[in-house]
Parts: structure tokens; C-alpha cells; sequence
């Protein structure tokens, strides 16, 4: 079988720096073998990561902040390919194709019209490797009426569906995202969801308790100190965003910056010391993920199995929590499963974008909300050659359909 090498790029909500992971993917659409090859992590620099926090707040910033973050996160991301396949003794010109869903600072699926904006210029990713870019997932699921999350829900069921087990792979990003995989999944069977906010409150709450000398309580080292604070804790569960049914996206300015303030606000109410606060603040990330799993997933089948990815699986408080209120249920790092909790993102999009380039839609509308199945993402293309190949490549993957259709 055809075995072709892909990139998959990945920048969290934490803006911490750059995912890359480098896939040996044998086969192709939805009977793809994928092997992580390699993976990195490349760290922001400080004033990059200035920029990204201020261009992602809902405040208005300055156009030319935006289109220098367009530029100088396009560099970043094409540094990080490129290093990627320098520490694998890979030379760029074997690469298909790239899956670089950029740096997302705006995502609203309320209204009349949902729209969503990553940075990360495509164009500059393409040129400085010469490799085909698949970019800009998100808008086409939009488009047809979908939420634009989870991508992931496609991916997670190529990679971690089990004959025996019933499982839910939790991504603990800025969001909670859920995507639960029944024994023996089929494609129909996929459902997913987001549960509520995760790092993106945590980590407001943390700079906001700190004066911004600290971004993160590491390892939830702080939050285990203190004690949960169940009067607060009933009140930000009934949040109106927390209500709504699946397909939801959970807005995450909801839960940011202006939530963090709210919660310090109840401190002297409530006699809540900053650890308190923290720790009250993870019981609520954990309770929002337990009831959601509750709530929406089929009562009658039990989970066996869930599976951490992103950030928040480093959280030790959390991970507890989750064990305690998901009793009888394995939880482990995704990393029992063959995919490191930390480059499941980035691993995600390379994956996406090679089924796009196979002609297989990426998107799950029963998890999206989106009203069918489509090819996801833009293509930048790379240089003369990768384009030909990839042009190829496509036309191969296309041909019987067209035969099939010429034949009607």
C-alpha cells in the first residue's frame, strides 16, 4: 500500500507555542493507517505571545496588530514544519501535504451569522516549505450550518474506536470537548460535544489572581491546596451556556477574562482565599464534563474508557476528580492508546488534512451540527512539483466517482 508522509500543525488556546507532529499514513480515506513518526513542541517567544493575547481578547485591536499576527504566526508555523522534518532526517520534498488549522482568536457560533478567524498565514507556510498547506477547517462547517466543533470527532473515531469498549476521548484544551465512541463505532454512531470551559477559565483566573505573574496554576498545584466552595460552584452550573444540548459550542469568552473578574469578585462574599477559588474552579471544569457525560451520552451503555488530550491532562486536581466522579471507569493520558496526550491536536489535523486531500469529507455533522458531510479546509498550494503530486494524488482518489457518474 501507498505510504505517504503529512505534518500536522497545532496552536492551543494557551498560546504556549507551536504542536507539529510528522504521520507515516499508509493507506487512504477512512481505511488510513497513521503512525506518529515524530513530534515537537516549539515554545512562543515572549513578544509573540503578547501578541497573540492581545489580538484574542474581545477588545478591539489595532488591523495592523491582526495582519502582523497573521504574518509573524505563518513564519512560526513554517519554522516548526521545517524543524520537524530536520529532527526526523526528512526531507521536506517527500511531504504530501500540511494540516495547519492556524491560531484561532475568534470563534461565535450565536447569530444570524457564525463566523470563526485563525491566524497563520498559509501562504507563508507553503512557500518557506514548498509543501501543499491545507488550512482554514472550521469555515466550511460553519458555512453549512454546522458549529465548526469538534473537528476532532472523525479523527479520534480512525484513531481510538475499540470492537470492545465503549470510550470518550476528552480533549482538555482552552474547552472541554467530548467525543464519545461506542463499541464498535460506526460513523453514524460518533457523537461529540463540548462540556464546558477548561484552561481558558483557569488560566484567566490565574492571571487575574497573580497581577499576571503567572499564566497557570502547573499541575493544579495551587487549586489542591484549597476546597471547593459548593455554594459558588451550584451557581456557575447553571450558567445558561451549560443548558443547551448537543451539537453546542460553549462560547469561551463566556468564561475568560470577564467570568475570572466575576469570580474574585465573590471572593469576600464567599471568604474565598485564592486557593479556594482555584480549587473551586476545577471542581467546576470537572463537574461541567461529568454532567454533560451524564446528560447526553446513552444511558443505557456504560463508559469504559476515557482518554486525555491537551494541556489539561497535566492538571493532577482535575485528572483526580474526573477518576472520583467517573467511577468504574478507566481514565488514562491518550498516551495508553498510542497517541501522546500533548501532539493529539496537531495529529488531528494532519489527519484531516489528508483525508482532504482524498476527497473525504472531515467533518461528522452529528457531532458539528452541520447539515451534511464536506471536504474541509483551503489549499494553499507548495511548489511546482508537491502540487503536481498532490494534484495526482486527488485525481487518483476521484477518478472512480467521475467513471461512476459518467456510467449513470
Amino acid at each position: 500500500m501507498t505510504t505517504r508522509w503529512i505534518i500536522g500543525l497545532a496552536s492551543g488556546s494557551s498560546a504556549d507555542g507551536v504542536d507539529a507532529a510528522l504521520l507515516e499514513v499508509t493507506g487512504w480515506g477512512l481505511e488510513m493507517q497513521v503512525r506518529l513518526a515524530r513530534a515537537l513542541q516549539q515554545p512562543y517567544g515572549p513578544e509573540l505571545q503578547a501578541l497573540i493575547q492581545q489580538v484574542s481578547v474581545a477588545q478591539a485591536c489595532e488591523t495592523r496588530q491582526v495582519g502582523l499576527l497573521h504574518r509573524l504566526l505563518g513564519e512560526t508555523f513554517a519554522a516548526a514544519a521545517r524543524s520537524i522534518a530536520d529532527q526526523a532526517s526528512l526531507s521536506l520534498h517527500k511531504v504530501q501535504c500540511i494540516g495547519c488549522p492556524g491560531h484561532t482568536v475568534w470563534h461565535e457560533t450565536e447569530g444570524r451569522f457564525p463566523s470563526t478567524l485563525a491566524l497563520g498565514m498559509a501562504a507563508v507556510v507553503a512557500e518557506r516549505c514548498g509543501v501543499t498547506t491545507v488550512h482554514d477547517f472550521r469555515a466550511r462547517d460553519l458555512a453549512v450550518g454546522g458549529l465548526g466543533v469538534p473537528l476532532a470527532a472523525l479523527t479520534d473515531y480512525l484513531l481510538f474506536r475499540h470492537a470492545e469498549e465503549n470510550r470518550v476521548v476528552l480533549h482538555l484544551g482552552g474547552l472541554a470537548r467530548a467525543v464519545y465512541l461506542p463499541a464498535g463505532a460506526r460513523l453514524m454512531d460518533i457523537l461529540g460535544f463540548e462540556t464546558g470551559p477548561c484552561s481558558v477559565l483557569l488560566d484567566a483566573l490565574m492571571r487575574q489572581l497573580t497581577s499576571g505573574r503567572a499564566s497557570f496554576d502547573a499541575g493544579g498545584k495551587y487549586a489542591v491546596q484549597g476546597k471547593c466552595l459548593e455554594p459558588l460552584l451550584r451557581d456557575w452550573l447553571r450558567h445558561p451556556a451549560l443548558q443547551r444540548r448537543p451539537p453546542r459550542c460553549v462560547p469561551s469568552q463566556e468564561f475568560g477574562d470577564h467570568f475570572a473578574a466575576q469570580i474574585l469578585s465573590q471572593a469576600h462574599e464567599h471568604q474565598a482565599g485564592p486557593h479556594d477559588l482555584l480549587c473551586t474552579a476545577t471542581h467546576f471544569v470537572a463537574r461541567c464534563i461529568t454532567q454533560a457525560l451524564e446528560r447526553f451520552l446513552p444511558r443505557q451503555q456504560r463508559i469504559d474508557r476515557v482518554l486525555l488530550s491537551g494541556g489539561g491532562a497535566r492538571n493532577g486536581l482535575l485528572w483526580q476528580l474526573l477518576g472520583q466522579q467517573l467511577a468504574g471507569t478507566v481514565v488514562q493520558r491518550s498516551d495508553e492508546a498510542g497517541i501522546p496526550a500533548d501532539v493529539r491536536k496537531a495529529l488531528s489535523f494532519g489527519v484531516l488534512a489528508a483525508l482532504t486531500l482524498d476527497g473525504v469529507p472531515g467533518n461528522v455533522p452529528p457531532a458539528t451540527g452541520a447539515a451534511g458531510s464536506r471536504l474541509l479546509g483551503s489549499l494553499t498550494p507548495g511548489s511546482h512539483t508537491n502540487w503536481a503530486h498532490c494534484l495526482a494524488w486527488m485525481a487518483a482518489r476521484l477518478m472512480p466517482s467521475v467513471d461512476e457518474d459518467n456510467e449513470e
